[in-house]
C-alpha cells in the first residue's frame, strides 16, 4: 500500500479534454485545452488587497467552488511616467492591460497530455521598475514554453508602485514591501497545488527580467543556506541587486497623503484615511507630472542592503544559477537623449562623478560619440557589471552551476525605434515564442526554438550544460579564466542549436567594469539593524528597473586607484 502511494504521488496520468478540471487551494479551476496545452488563467491567490487590506501583506485565498479559470486577470494600477504611455505601448507593441486593485491573479500553462513523472516549472516574475508591469502581457503567454519544452510554466501578478512599495512611516519597518510579499505567497501557492496540473514542486526554477530578475536577486539573498528555498534553481535577465544605501525617505508618501487630503500625522489615522481613497484617485496622482517613485526599501526581512556579501558568506539560497545581460541594455534608457556626458555622470554618481571624469569615461569606449558612450555606460553600470559581480559571487561561494550570456541579437522587426540595437527586454519575444509571426525572419524562429531549448535544459537539469559546449562560467584573474566560459549568443547571426553561442573571456565583455565595479560593490560601514527601514538613491535606469545604489563607501577604494 505505501509504495502504491509513493507511485501515485510522482505519477500522473490525465488526457486533458475541453473540459479540464483541477482542485486546488483556490478551488476547482475549470481551464481550457488548445495546440495541446492545458492553460488556467486568472486564478485567485490571494484575497483582494483592498480597503482594509491595501497596505497589508497578501492572505491566502482558499475555496472549495468552482472557478472559471479562461480569462486572464486584470493588472495591478500601473504607473506610466507621465507621457509616456505611447511609448511604452510602442516598445512592447501591445494596448494596456486593464487594471484594478484587485490583481493578485495567476496563470498556469501544462502540457495536455501528462504522463509518467511529473514535470519541471518555471515561475515567470516580470519587470517594470516596480511600478508597472502585468503577468496579462501577452509576451509572457506560456503556451510555447510548454508546448516545446515539455514544462510547466506559471505567470502572477504583483503590487507595485505606491500599494506594493509605499515607503510609509505609517507602517512597520516589515511591512512596507508588500509586492515582495505577493510573490512569496505566489511561490507558496506552487509548492502547494502545482502537482495538480502535472508539475513537480522540487524541480521549480524561478525566472525573472528587469526588475523581475532584480525580485530573484532579492529571492535569493532574503534566504540562508538552512532555510530550503521553494525553488531549486534561478534565472536572471538583465536585473540584479548590488549593494543598496541604507538611508531613509518617507517623503514621497507623505506628499503623496497630502495630496490625497490626509492631513493627519503619520499613523493609523491618516493610514485610514488613504485607505478610503479610490485606487483611481491614487492611480491619476502617480501618473501626473512630478511624481516620484515609490519602490522597495531596506527591511532585513525581505531585502538586504548588501546582497554580494551575503552570497560571499554563505548567507542566500544555494542553487544553480543562469544569468545574463544584453548588448544593448542601456539604449532605451538614454534614447534621444541630449543630456551631455558630465550630466550623465552627475545623475549616476552626484556629488562623486568628479571621481570619473568625462575623458577617462571616454576611453573606456573609444570610438565612440558621447551619446553611445552613456548608452554603453548605462548597460555596465547598470546590467553587465552587476551581472560579472553576481556571477563572480556565486563561483567563490562555491555554487558549480553557474552559466553567463551576452546576447546580442538584432531582428528588424524588434525595432520599434531606431539605432536600439539590441534593446533591454528585446530577447522576451525570442525567449517565450511570443514573436509576430508574421513578420518574423527563418532566423528569428530558430533561435527562439535555441535559445528556449538551452533554458528549458537548465530548468530540466541544472548542474547540466545548458547548450552544447557550454561550461559553467569561471571569473579568472582580471577577467581572464583558464578557459573562455562567457556565453555570447547569437552575436554572428549564428541562431542554430550546436551553434548559437561563442565562448569568450569575461574580460573580452568586462573591462570598463574595472572602474564601474567600485561604484557598485562597496562595504556599507554601517547596515540597517532587523527593525530598521532603509532606502537608497536611484539613477536614471534605475527608475525603470527597481534598483537604487548608492556609491557612497567606495570613494576611498576609487581613489586608491588614483
Amino acid at each position: 500500500m505505501a509504495m502504491l502511494i509513493v507511485v501515485l504521488s510522482v505519477l500522473i496520468v490525465r488526457v486533458w479534454s475541453k473540459a479540464v478540471i483541477v482542485d486546488t487551494t483556490s478551488g476547482r479551476l475549470s481551464g481550457t485545452q488548445a495546440d495541446g496545452v492545458a492553460s488556467f488563467k486568472g486564478i485567485r491567490f490571494a484575497h483582494p488587497p483592498v480597503g482594509d487590506l491595501r497596505w497589508e501583506p497578501p492572505i491566502p485565498f482558499v475555496s472549495s467552488k468552482i472557478h472559471n479559470a479562461t480569462s486572464l486577470g486584470p493588472s495591478c494600477v500601473q504607473q506610466i511616467p507621465y507621457g509616456r504611455q505611447a511609448l511604452f505601448e510602442e516598445l512592447h507593441n501591445t494596448t494596456a492591460v486593464p487594471e484594478n486593485e484587485d490583481c493578485l491573479f495567476l496563470n498556469v500553462w501544462a502540457p495536455a497530455l501528462i504522463s509518467g513523472p511529473l514535470k519541471p516549472v518555471i515561475v515567470w516574475i516580470y519587470g517594470g521598475g516596480l511600478v508597472l508591469g502585468t503577468a496579462s502581457d501577452p509576451e509572457y503567454d506560456g503556451t510555447s514554453f510548454s508546448k516545446n519544452q515539455d514544462v510547466l510554466f506559471v505567470t502572477f501578478n504583483y503590487r507595485t508602485n505606491v500599494f506594493g512599495f509605499p515607503t510609509s512611516q505609517d507602517l512597520s519597518a516589515k511591512r512596507n514591501n508588500f509586492g515582495f510579499l505577493d510573490q512569496e505567497l505566489a511561490l507558496a501557492w506552487v509548492q502547494d497545488n502545482i502537482a495538480q496540473f502535472g508539475g513537480d514542486k522540487t524541480k521549480v526554477t524561478i525566472m525573472g527580467q528587469s526588475a523581475g530578475s532584480f525580485s530573484v536577486s532579492l529571492a535569493i539573498t532574503r534566504r540562508n543556506s538552512t532555510l530550503a528555498p521553494p525553488f531549486r534553481a534561478a534565472i536572471m535577465l538583465s536585473g540584479f541587486q548590488v549593494s543598496t544605501s541604507p538611508t531613509l525617505d518617507f517623503a514621497e508618501f507623505d506628499a503623496f497623503a497630502t495630496a490625497m487630503g490626509c492631513n493627519q500625522t503619520a499613523g493609523p489615522l491618516r493610514l485610514h484615511c488613504l485607505r478610503k481613497v479610490p485606487a483611481c484617485t491614487i492611480r491619476n496622482y502617480t501618473n501626473g507630472p512630478n511624481i516620484g517613485r515609490f519602490t522597495y526599501g531596506v527591511d532585513g526581512v525581505t531585502a538586504y542592503d548588501d546582497p554580494l556579501q551575503r552570497i560571499r558568506t554563505g548567507q542566500f539560497a544555494q542553487v544553480p544559477i543562469l544569468l545574463g545581460n544584453l548588448q544593448d541594455d542601456g539604449t532605451v534608457f538614454t534614447y534621444n537623449t541630449s543630456i551631455s556626458l558630465p550630466t550623465f555622470l552627475k545623475i549616476q554618481f552626484g556629488s562623486h562623478a568628479d571621481l570619473v571624469p568625462p575623458n577617462l569615461v571616454r576611453a573606456l569606449y573609444p570610438g565612440l560619440s558621447d551619446q553611445q558612450v552613456i548608452a554603453a555606460a548605462e548597460r555596465d553600470i547598470q546590467f553587465r557589471c552587476r551581472a560579472k559581480l553576481w556571477s563572480d559571487a556565486f563561483v567563490s561561494s562555491g555554487i558549480k552551476s553557474v552559466y553567463r550570456y551576452s546576447y546580442g541579437a538584432v531582428f528588424a522587426d524588434l525595432q520599434p525605434l531606431p539605432n536600439l540595437g539590441v534593446w533591454h527586454t528585446s530577447e522576451l519575444p525570442i525567449l517565450f515564442g511570443t514573436y509576430n509571426t508574421s513578420t518574423a525572419t527563418c532566423r528569428e524562429v530558430e533561435l527562439s526554438r535555441s535559445l528556449q531549448t538551452a533554458f528549458a535544459n537548465f530548468v530540466k537539469d541544472p548542474n547540466g550544460s545548458p547548450a552544447p559546449n557550454w561550461p559553467p562560467y569561471e571569473p579568472g584573474f582580471l577577467g581572464i579564466a583558464r578557459n573562455p566560459t562567457l556565453a555570447k549568443i547569437a552575436y554572428e547571426g549564428n541562431v542554430a542549436p550546436n551553434d548559437f553561442i561563442n565562448l569568450v573571456q569575461p574580460i573580452a565583455t568586462d573591462e570598463p567594469c574595472i572602474v564601474w565595479d567600485h561604484f557598485l560593490d562597496y562595504r556599507p560601514s554601517a547596515y540597517a539593524a532587523p527593525g530598521e527601514y532603509s532606502r537608497g538613491t536611484s539613477s536614471m535606469v534605475d527608475n525603470q528597473i527597481g534598483m537604487q545604489d548608492s556609491p557612497s563607501g567606495s570613494l576611498l577604494r576609487l581613489q586608491e586607484l588614483g
